[in-house]
């Protein structure tokens, strides 16, 4: 369950190089300015972009070698994302949400149990995203990645848009889950001190020459 980035990506007068590994139960943090490349980091790892040039190896499957032509689709490659906003499925309650694609059956484990009620959602299963706050339906986002059988977790700026109260439970929740989630986790953000607080190793991602990004190494 590890992560291995050897990459560029090109698009017109834009550029970014990445260079990083990260281990079973690493969390590993980006961070940098709006437009520097985060998301596009993020979007390469989940399948949503081919790398121009390099590879990426997920658990020691290559899922991106442009020298060698291979690109495994997003779907194939065991991913769980949790984009700004949630991305909750809207027209479904959140019960709904936290099990879809993987049966109800889920929803008698043990697991699903322990974390929806670490993420204080049982009083919530039955409602859809439109009814909760801006703090609830990140709750239930979180709570669905975790609750996915996936070897990486993106998290693209999971406290963004939220109120400093909202902010702070889900840095906390974050913080407690990380340290028994057994995969590998990307955790985007803009906020240094959030990437301080919750990563192993992190990635400041920054322009160095005209529209070329580089992301170097600033922690671990």
């Amino acid at each position: 369950m590890s992560l291995a980035m050897q990459c560029r990506f090109v698009r017109d007068t834009f550029s970014i190089n990445v260079d990083v590994s990260a281990a079973s139960g690493c969390v590993l943090g980006i961070t940098g300015e709006n437009g520097s490349g985060k998301t596009t980091t993020l979007d390469m790892i989940a399948g949503l972009l081919p790398c121009t040039s390099g590879s990426i190896i997920i658990d020691g499957s290559t899922v991106d070698d442009s020298e060698k032509a291979a690109f495994v689709q997003p779907e194939q490659r065991d991913v769980a994302t949790v984009f700004q906003g949630g991305g909750l499925l809207p027209h479904v309650s959140v019960g709904r949400n936290l099990t879809f694609g993987r049966g109800r059956a889920l929803r008698a484990t043990p697991r699903f149990d322990e974390i929806v009620g670490a993420f204080d959602l049982h009083q919530l299963l039955r409602r859809k995203p439109s009814e909760l706050s801006g703090g609830q339906r990140q709750r239930a986002s979180l709570a669905r990645a975790f609750l996915s059988p996936s070897r990486v977790l993106l998290l693209d700026e999971p406290t963004t848009f939220l109120d400093p109260d909202s902010r702070d439970v889900i840095r906390r929740l974050m913080k407690e889950w990380f340290e028994v989630y057994e995969g590998t986790v990307v955790l985007v953000s803009h906020d240094p001190a959030e990437i301080e607080e919750l990563a192993d190793i992190a990635l400041r991602v920054a322009v160095t020459r005209g529209a070329t990004i580089e992301a170097d190494l600033v922690l671990g």
